[in-house]
C-alpha cells in the first residue's frame, strides 16, 4: 500500500468490526450472567439444571445480539459447569444463526448431538483458562457451517465460578467484503492477520486463510489488539 493510499479506509472498518464483535460476546456474557445468577443457590454455587433454563429469555438475548451486530453470522451461550458443580459433565448449546430471510435457533445437549463437544474448542478451553475474552480463529467450524470462521468468546462466572462461554462467529467471507468495499483499484498488496500470525485475509499469492504467517518480506503496519496489517517491505 503505497503512501497515496489512505491507510485509515482499511484500519477503521477492521477495527469496528472486531471491537464490535469482542464487545457483543461479553455484553452477551454479562446478560447472561445477570438472567442465570438468581438459579444458583446463594450459599453454594452448584450445577444448573438445565431444565430450569429460562430457554425464552436465553434466546431473546442472543437474537437480540444478532440484531445488533450487523457482521455476526451466529451467536450462542456454551453451558458447562466446572467439574466438581457438574459431576456428571452435562453440557449444553443454544446457538442462533442468522441469515438474510430468518433466524435459526438450535439447542444440543450430548443426548441431541453424540460428535459435538464444544468443550474441547478452543474458543471455548481459552476463554476458560484466561478466564477474560478471547478471539480465535480463522479455523473451517465443520458443525456449523463449513467455512472458516473467527469466534469471539467470553466467560460466564456466577460467584466465582465457571459456568460456560457466550460467543459470536464472523465468517471470514464477511471481513473479506468489508475490506474489498474500501481497498482502492488496483488493489495494494496487504496480508491481515490474528494476533498470533494466522492469516485471515491476503492480496498476495501464497497466503492463504489460516496459514501461520513466515515472511521477512513483510512488515507490520498497524497493530491492534485483535489483529494485525502487513505490507510489503
Amino acid at each position: 500500500m503505497n503512501s497515496s493510499t489512505p491507510l485509515h479506509a482499511v484500519i477503521a472498518p477492521l477495527e469496528q468490526l472486531f471491537t464490535q464483535c469482542s464487545h457483543s460476546s461479553q455484553q452477551l456474557a454479562q446478560q447472561l450472567t445477570q438472567l442465570l445468577s438468581p438459579l444458583v443457590s446463594a450459599a453454594t454455587p452448584t450445577e444448573l439444571e438445565t431444565t430450569a433454563f429460562p430457554k425464552t429469555s436465553i434466546e431473546a438475548l442472543i437474537n437480540r445480539t444478532l440484531s445488533d451486530n450487523r457482521f455476526c453470522s451466529g451467536a450462542g451461550f456454551a453451558y458447562h459447569a466446572d467439574a466438581p458443580l457438574n459431576p456428571q459433565a452435562k453440557w449444553s448449546l443454544y446457538w442462533m444463526y442468522k441469515d438474510a430471510s430468518h433466524d435459526t435457533a438450535l439447542e444440543l445437549t450430548p443426548l441431541t448431538h453424540q460428535h459435538l463437544d464444544f468443550r474441547t474448542f478452543e474458543w471455548f478451553l481459552k476463554t476458560k483458562s484466561l478466564k477474560g475474552p478471547y478471539f480465535h480463529g480463522p479455523y473451517v467450524d465443520y458443525i456449523c457451517n463449513t467455512s472458516y470462521t473467527m469466534t469471539s468468546a467470553a466467560p460466564i462466572f456466577i460467584q466465582q465460578c465457571f459456568y460456560g462461554v457466550a460467543a459470536v462467529d464472523i465468517l471470514v467471507s464477511r471481513i473479506e467484503d468489508e475490506i474489498l468495499s474500501v481497498l482502492p483499484q488496483p488493489r495494494p498488496k496487504m496480508v491481515l492477520t490474528n494476533t498470533f500470525g494466522r492469516v485471515i485475509f491476503s492480496t498476495l499469492s501464497g497466503y492463504r486463510v489460516g496459514d501461520i504467517l513466515h515472511s521477512e518480506a513483510l512488515a507490520v503496519i498497524h497493530q491492534h489488539p485483535l489483529f494485525s496489517l502487513y505490507l510489503p517491505m
